[in-house]
């Protein structure tokens, strides 16, 4: 069985085969999912993050949405998306929610910048392809666990930037191969 936390088996999604995460947040469960691959499921990996750590990160120069995620749980709600996440949270198991996909990449930064010199730094940015009004619906509602999609070349950075303690990325692939043996 896979290392993560939050993965409650293969199921019937929508008209696919979908993997499913029971995502705790308070009291209540909040489910998502993510569709089987098309191919061997190895260029795609989830990561389950710890959310005080995935916002620490988000929050780095470069990363994406800095307007978002620079601010908080008091004021994320006032977001003109923040209700869709709820109302789709909300249908539980028979209509979950997908898993937000994120990049977590090193960019060069010039050390002038921070340092005065010339040099340049390799910094993690984190990215969003998709996701981030369900991230901050998450957040908001203090999910403790949180699982996210992320291309497998940039997993093992995510993890230990902000990765679960003990948690370790599994290939998309692996959910699927797991539950057909």
């Amino acid at each position: 069985m896979t290392a993560l936390r939050t993965f409650a088996g293969v199921y019937p999604v929508h008209h696919f085969q979908g993997a499913l995460f029971a995502v705790r947040i308070g009291s209540d469960t909040a489910y998502m999912y993510e569709e089987a691959p098309a191919g061997d499921g190895d260029a795609w990996a989830i990561v389950e993050v710890d959310p005080d750590r995935f916002l620490q990160l988000w929050r780095q120069p470069g990363s994406s949405h800095p307007e978002v995620a620079h601010q908080s749980p008091a004021t994320w709600p006032q977001d003109r998306k923040f209700h869709w996440p709820h109302q789709h949270f909300a249908q539980g198991r028979v209509n979950p929610v997908p898993l937000a996909t994120v990049s977590c990449e090193l960019r060069h930064w010039p050390l002038e910048s921070v340092m005065g010199c010339d040099d340049t730094t390799d910094r993690p940015v984190l990215s969003f392809t998709d996701g981030v009004t369900r991230t901050i619906w998450l957040l908001t509602h203090c999910v403790k666990v949180m699982p996210v999609k992320c291309p497998m070349p940039d997993a093992a950075r995510l993890q230990a930037l902000a990765g679960v303690e003990g948690g370790q990325p599994v290939a998309v692939g692996t959910l699927f191969k797991q539950q057909m043996g």
